[in-house]
């Protein structure tokens, strides 16, 4: 038997394998009559689990009085064919007690022997009702109502039309709690929350006969929603009216429909779940919407005992955007990249990798490894610095196996708080842990994104036209060293043009235009020759000296004296 609250995961290699492990998983169901009244789940635990694991134990009871008889479902029907064969030799006993165990009847059975409503007994009036209840939860939980996961209700389906057959069957008929209106179907329940809790909360409106848990089948825990059923439809109906909240979660509270109208409702839906369950065998939804709920932790749940209340606030918001981003059918989830967030300024690439390696995943089958950084100015001639991490990054892996690995090892784990506190800052009572998740992309991102890879590695691989770019470094620097070279000696040599034939006509057309051109420059040079002897010769300029002032010179000489030198006239 699991401990409560207690989960494991198991990841296959494809979907069909997955669903093969399911069926083998599927499990029985053994009534176990003439059972004492004070009888309880643990002493049918103890009697049976030294046959296998057992999925759940019960018993019904009408208020706190048992009905003498229980319900045992085991995983696997081989444990529970080697219990059934134990039990047959008639010394199987419960608290001291024999007791009869036979294999439980589905509940079609049921239906198709019974030969008139009217003959039901007791116990089978009641199934009809908690009928209807599990056909609600089937089209609100996506639940099957034949396995809905063993409360009350169910046990009441299973094998009642059994029990009446050792005990004595009552004439009259009893009344349909859904048709009076006093049953509350619940949504938004927290995964984690037990019937106690909810009975509880709810006896707050009045007397509660019974709470029924939707659960998930293969992992024993909650689906989201509830069934309460109350003693009176007044209760049921101011409950309706009133504000309800578990564990800072608000519930969704509305009266149950009955099968009828359950059946409407599932036939209005039922073909695009019926789309949706087809896709899932050939291969599983394309957008992978699924996965954008791995690794969920929410406030309530076992998996947040000891969280920061900072953190859920950070998962929260990262699921909100993540629904909200799923609802444009141009996002997708990569079942192949993770985003790693919470973390702390001083996680580089490098420590990922450690991390992913710590994981059990080899280096080959990891990717890209992306921190987010702010952007920094780059400086000419400098080498440029990485920026501030911005708390999250980006892996990429080769197989959906790999990333889930890493997942389910790194995502709420407080041994890796080293991850997320800074360096240097001592840990506190609450200790922040890594938030790892599916990431939800965008579908023309990716494509452009894929679209420039493919573009570059074409340009890396394409055949170049001319000279490559170390040819073209070579010939510059060859034709820079030869300029210096000729700037040492000199002039630039220029080859001179070859001579080319001319007509003699044109020849002596030139030479007679140079003759006249020499005429004409001989006469200007004449004129101008005259013109300089015409013009003025220049005069020599004269400097005369001009004494000072007798009384300067007497000024002059009395400061010469005063300074003891001498004075000469």
């Amino acid at each position: 038997m699991r401990p409560a609250g207690a989960l494991a995961v198991a990841t296959f290699s494809s979907l069909q394998k997955a669903s093969q492990a399911c069926q083998r998983l599927d499990g029985a169901t053994l009534v176990v009559r003439n059972l004492h009244f004070r009888a309880l789940e643990e002493d049918l635990l103890d009697a049976f689990m030294a046959y296998g694991p057992l999925r759940e134990a019960r018993v019904p009871r009408v208020g706190e009085k048992s009905r003498g008889f229980g319900f045992v479902e085991f995983f696997c029907e081989s444990d529970a064919r080697r219990a059934l064969k134990a039990a047959s030799s008639g010394k199987f006993a419960v608290k001291g007690r024999p007791v009869a165990v036979d294999q439980a009847t589905p509940k079609s059975d049921h239906v198709v022997a019974a030969p008139e409503p009217a003959q039901a007994s007791e116990d089978g009036a009641s199934a009809s009702g908690d009928e209807s209840e599990a056909a609600e939860a089937s089209d609100a939980a996506e639940e099957d109502n034949e396995d809905a996961g063993g409360e009350e209700s169910d046990a009441a389906e299973d094998d009642d039309d059994e029990e009446s057959d050792d005990e004595e069957a009552s004439e009259d008929k009893k009344p349909d709690d859904v048709a009076e209106g006093r049953t509350l179907f619940v949504r938004n329940v927290p995964y984690g929350a037990t019937r106690k809790a909810l009975a509880e909360l709810f006896a707050k409106s009045g007397s509660i006969e019974s709470v029924h848990v939707v659960k998930d089948k293969a992992t024993g825990l909650g689906k989201g929603s509830c069934f309460v059923r109350y003693s009176s439809a007044d209760s049921a109906t101011n409950a309706t009216m009133e504000a309800w909240a578990l564990d800072a979660r608000p519930l969704i509270v509305a009266l149950a429909v009955d099968q009828s109208t359950a059946s409407k409702l599932r036939d209005e839906v039922g073909p695009a779940k019926k789309r949706k369950l087809e896709h899932a065998l050939v291969g599983g939804d394309r957008r992978h919407v699924a996965l954008s709920r791995e690794g969920l932790i929410q406030k309530g749940d076992p998996a947040a005992i000891g969280v920061p209340e900072n953190d859920l606030k950070k998962r929260e918001r990262a699921r909100q955007e993540a629904a909200t981003k799923l609802r444009n059918p141009l996002f997708h989830v990569n079942p192949q990249r993770l985003s790693i967030r919470n973390l702390a300024p001083h996680v580089d690439a490098a420590l990922l990798k450690e991390l992913i390696e710590a994981a059990g995943v080899s280096p080959k089958d990891v990717g890209a490894v992306h921190v987010a950084r702010d952007k920094v100015p780059t400086v000419p001639g400098k080498k440029p610095k990485p920026g501030k991490s911005k708390g999250y990054a980006f892996a990429e892996f080769s197989s959906h196996a790999c990333a889930m690995r890493v997942l389910r090892f790194a995502n709420n784990n407080p041994e890796l708080a080293s991850y997320c506190v800074p360096r240097g800052k001592k840990m506190g009572s609450e200790v922040p842990r890594p938030i790892v998740a599916f990431v939800v992309e965008d579908h023309r991102k990716v494509a452009l994104r894929q679209k420039r890879e493919d573009d570059a590695k074409a340009k890396a691989t394409a055949p170049l036209d001319g000279p490559s770019r170390k040819e073209r470094r070579r010939e510059k620097r060859i034709a820079n060293r030869l300029e210096k070279k000729r700037a040492r000696k000199g002039a630039e040599e220029v080859p001179k043009a070859p001579r080319k034939v001319v007509d003699d006509g044109l020849m002596r057309d030139r030479a007679d235009d140079r003759a006249v051109e020499q005429v004409f420059d001989a006469a200007e040079r004449k004129r101008d020759k005259k013109r300089r002897k015409k013009k003025a010769p220049e005069q020599d300029v004269e400097y005369a000296y001009k004494a000072p002032q007798p009384a300067y010179l007497a000024s002059l000489k009395k400061a010469v004296v005063a300074g003891e030198g001498r004075w000469f006239e």
